[in-house]
């Protein structure tokens, strides 16, 4: 199923862009984009006991990634400095042992502010720093019988990426980003994404 996903988001993010090429800007140095990015979740460190808020044993995390998805839109204040909401689905992590056998589905609204560094020739670094409003359904249970319930909140990420913009009349524009998303003290999750966007 991740193969399937990974192998059919490029189509799906070149079908979405075509259409709003044709009415795209031909000055990139200010004014709204959007885009699209697939990529991978990763967890670390962290002990579903205590973001559960169940004292029993210590569970085993047996899937640690998944593959992850996000949206965005911005406006680009000119060539250094961007705001952005966005909207990131980082799959399902899952844990066993002890008697226990289960995991989270999360997903995330985030607000970020970017700011941009250009490099050479149409390629920039960039840095993202923002919150996320997050939310992660719950499924199985704990060692002790009770469910795995859902946790939400809001909590700090920051970032740091690479982007390439085709040129200053072509509004097409790719990403490389790894994230960190601080959801919990015990629950932090790493995502690397590729992303296309246009500027309009």
């Amino acid at each position: 199923m991740k193969r399937i996903a990974l192998a059919t988001a490029p189509l799906l993010a070149t079908s979405l862009l075509a259409a709003p090429l044709a009415n795209a800007a031909d000055d990139t140095s200010s004014g709204i984009y959007s885009g699209v990015g697939v990529g991978n979740t990763i967890s670390h460190d962290w002990d579903p006991q205590d973001f559960g808020g169940n004292d029993g044993p210590s569970s085993r995390v047996d899937d640690n990634n998944d593959a992850a998805q996000n949206a965005f839109i911005g406006y680009k204040y000119n060539d250094w400095f961007s705001t952005e909401i966005g909207y990131t689905d980082f799959g399902k992590i899952g844990f066993t042992g002890g008697g226990e056998d289960g995991g989270y589905q999360t997903k995330a609204y985030t607000l970020s502010a970017l700011g941009e560094l250009p490099i050479w020739n149409g390629l920039s670094g960039y840095a993202r720093v923002g919150a996320a409003y997050w939310k992660a359904n719950g499924r199985g249970n704990f060692a002790d019988g009770s469910d795995v319930s859902n946790e939400y909140g809001t909590d700090p990420i920051y970032g740091l990426g690479l982007k390439y913009q085709f040129s200053e009349t072509m509004p097409l524009f790719g990403r490389l980003e790894y994230t960190r998303y601080d959801l919990d003290s015990d629950f932090k999750l790493d995502t690397t994404m590729a992303s296309v966007g246009v500027q309009f």
